[in-house]
């Protein structure tokens, strides 16, 4: 014949054996389950947001915004440039040497805009975006036979 189980919560103020196992945590009684515990500092309070807006469309990034993040890694390329190779001879060198920085750079802020215009984002984040896609951009027109 089987003998009953003990009571898990003996009577006599002792905890029970298994109080001490891996990842039991004990619970205080008399207090709610979800309140802090005595001594703990309180809850921050939630912050009020405010209402969304009504009839307002929500803000995007906006091209011009994209182009001008784009446009700060080919002024970057353009000061490596100079300061690598040296000014270049003449002005209509310097300026052929723009140009062929005019595409990559529309190309990139095609790409960034396409992927950033659903929301707002942050400039940075937007020039952080736009670095891989100028720079491959500059490495393929680059590599391309000079017409």
């Amino acid at each position: 014949m089987a003998t009953p189980p003990k009571n898990p919560r003996p009577d006599d103020g002792r905890p029970p054996s298994w109080a001490g196992a891996p990842g039991f945590t004990p619970g205080v009684d008399g207090l709610p389950p979800h309140a802090p515990m005595p001594g703990a500092p309180p809850y921050p309070a939630a912050p009020e947001h405010a209402p969304p807006p009504v009839g307002r469309r929500a803000r995007r990034t906006r091209f011009v915004t994209a182009l001008g993040a784009t446009a700060f890694w080919a002024v970057v390329n353009v000061v490596l440039v100079v300061a690598v190779v040296g000014v270049p001879p003449g002005p209509a060198a310097f300026g052929q040497f723009v140009g062929v920085l005019i595409l990559p750079t529309l190309l990139a802020a095609l790409a960034v805009w396409a992927i950033a215009r659903r929301r707002a984002w942050p400039f940075w984040l937007l020039v952080l975006l736009a670095a891989p896609f100028f720079w491959v951009l500059r490495a393929v027109f680059n590599a391309l036979p000079a017409s």
